[in-house]
């Protein structure tokens, strides 16, 4: 399939646990593949997945310092409040404590201006910046590519602290980079298809009713949580009031079949993907315990 002829460099700002350096991108717009392969897919335990983030922590750290460099290993971020709550607060009991997670959000701020990696990488000088980026990242954005479920085609080194650690965990980097680039993007357009679906509109009417009968006049979730980015009782109320609302008027659980019902979807388009990411995390877990195993003697 050809590329279009509109190209454009990203760059992207790389997270905490890559020095605070930047991570680019080649992107390029294109017409999504199709994959029709479909995947009964038991997904990773919350403890699993730790298990590989913390070996991936562990040889980053050891590879940039073959490389001359410091890292300070990084604990997982908590998931996101859209990542939890995709489309509306549905836990009264999540809502009583954290609201609408202003407090969580909180923390992750509050953790990326206290990142240790960013202090370090920002006394560097520019040579050394320089340096360090190609350490973690590689020289030069080529080696590896996939097709993200947006359609946009995002190429990474090969080389560098980043690739050698998931070539040793996972074995395939090149079929690594692809699910994983595939599978963190299946989330967003998922979303996008649930929103728009009539099923999800008709029940969403029924909330915002039963909101409105609770003094919030808001036409959909996201609106209440753009009203109340504040940490605070009256933040505390309108989620209370939204995931009563939510599951009273059966909107959770509709918002909750329809996920399942594109999620299945996806899975038969991208299930190769799918079941490579899956594959190659479990055949990484006995390595990944040993190499934590090893790190905490």
């Amino acid at each position: 399939m050809s590329a279009k002829t509109r190209i454009r460099r990203l760059a992207l700002a790389g997270s905490a646990c890559l020095l605070g350096a930047l991570t680019f991108f080649v992107a390029v717009d294109r017409e999504p593949s199709t994959v029709d392969e479909t995947v009964s897919v038991q997904p990773l335990t919350a403890q699993e997945k730790s298990i590989l983030h913390r070996a991936e922590q562990v040889l980053l750290q050891a590879c940039m310092a073959d490389s001359g460099y410091a890292y300070v290993m990084v604990e997982e971020e908590p998931a996101s409040f859209l990542r939890r709550f995709p489309y509306v607060v549905d836990d009264l009991s999540w809502a009583r404590e954290h609201g609408f997670g202003n407090d969580v959000r909180d923390e992750v701020r509050q953790r990326a201006e206290n990142d240790p990696n960013k202090r370090y990488f920002g006394s560097l000088s520019a040579a050394d910046k320089a340096k360090a980026l190609a350490a973690v990242n590689g020289e030069r954005p080529v080696g590896l590519i996939a097709t993200s479920p947006a359609g946009v085609e995002m190429t990474r080194s090969d080389r560098g602290c980043t690739s050698q650690l998931e070539k040793k965990l996972y074995g395939e980097l090149q079929t690594w980079f692809r699910a994983k680039t595939v599978t963190d993007g299946l989330h967003v357009p998922r979303r996008q298809l649930v929103s728009a679906d009539p099923g999800f509109q008709a029940a969403l009417s029924d909330w915002a009713r039963c909101m409105a009968d609770r003094g919030y006049s808001f036409a959909d979730p996201a609106r209440v949580h753009e009203a109340f980015r504040v940490r605070g009782p009256e933040e505390i109320s309108a989620a209370v009031a939204e995931a009563t609302c939510a599951q009273s008027t059966g909107f959770a659980s509709v918002t909750r079949g329809l996920d399942a019902h594109y999620e299945a979807l996806q899975g038969q388009r991208y299930g190769r993907e799918i079941a490579d990411r899956l594959r190659l995390e479990r055949a990484a877990l006995p390595l990944a315990r040993a190499v934590v195993e090893s790190q905490s003697r």
